[in-house]
């Protein structure tokens, strides 16, 4: 077999494997994320800024338009447009900033998250189940990989 599509080495090929696992993840996820859209009218972009904005909420950071612009690799201009389909359809909220006041924050409004969790939800407990079968150590190994891998995305 070619050497780029399987690796001679054993250990290599193994990896290379695991990566190929993950990628398949990747694309199921990719692939329900586009489901989503069009099941609400969606751009990809608006599902994927909505995501981290909840993602910003979690960690407890304030996610201004500056900010999601950099999250998703756009222009001002174009995160903006973002920001207006996804306020005109009532899926995010333009709040003053905690820190600011003269700036803004953005927010996931609640009609928006429960219409997530009624698509997504099954999916999300599917995985949570899965996950809770791991032990400790297990989750662990898991977490500290994803995290490495993200990073290396970067």
């Amino acid at each position: 077999m070619r050497e780029g599509v399987k690796p001679a080495d054993p250990e290599r090929a193994a990896a290379l494997e695991l990566v190929h696992r993950l990628r398949e993840v990747a694309l199921r996820l990719e692939l329900a994320v586009g489901e989503f859209a069009r099941a609400t009218g969606l751009h990809a972009t608006d599902v994927r800024a909505l995501t981290r904005l909840l993602d910003a909420e979690r960690a407890g950071v304030e996610a201004t338009p500056g900010w999601l612009a950099q999250q998703l690799g756009m222009t001002s201009q174009a995160t903006t447009a973002v920001i207006h389909r996804l306020e005109a359809a009532g899926h995010v909220e333009r709040l003053r900033s905690r820190s600011d006041g003269r700036s803004a924050r953005l927010q996931v409004s609640e009609t928006a998250v429960d219409l997530g969790w009624r698509f997504f939800g099954p999916l999300l407990e599917r995985l949570i189940g899965i996950t809770e079968q791991l032990d400790q150590r297990d989750r662990s190994v898991v977490s500290d990989y994803l995290t490495t891998v993200a990073d290396a995305l970067e």
